[in-house]
């Protein structure tokens, strides 16, 4: 089985990813899309209040990366393609590097620009970061 891994971020960029991912694998016979979103919560909860548990916060934080897949699982849930989604935490290059090798993906594909911030613009782009540290194909698309 072709795994493919498409990590989304709700941005049209991403559901471009998406659709490609969706071509290669209606061509492939038998594939399966994995959808990653990753997300970076805040450490800790200094400054909030008691009342709001750590527990509380990844609750958020998954509703977050659900939301973030939701139109690309339409947009695979359209064709009947083979896929599974996923809400990973962490530092997004270094998750989604690393869930391609523990899932057994033999490529990557993924939007050129997502919804970051101007951090990601400073430190350098995910998806550059993806290249440097993939150990399989990457395909960005525009």
């Amino acid at each position: 089985m072709l795994n493919i891994l498409v990590p989304v971020d709700g941005s049209d960029n991403a559901n471009r990813a998406v659709l490609y991912a969706r071509q290669l694998a209606a061509g492939a016979g038998s594939a399966r899309i994995h959808l990653i979103n990753v997300q970076t919560p805040t450490q800790g909860r200094a400054g909030l209040s008691r009342l709001i548990t750590q527990d509380m916060i990844n609750e958020f934080y998954t509703r977050e990366g659900q939301e973030a897949t939701h139109e690309a699982r339409q947009l695979l849930d359209t064709t009947g393609v083979d896929y599974t989604s996923h809400v990973e935490f962490g530092h997004a290059a270094t998750e989604i590097a690393g869930y391609a090798r523990d899932h057994g993906c033999a490529r990557i594909v993924m939007g050129t620009r997502g919804n970051g911030s101007l951090a990601n613009i400073l430190i350098g782009s995910v998806a550059n970061q993806v290249l440097q540290l993939a150990e399989v194909p990457v395909t960005l698309v525009k």
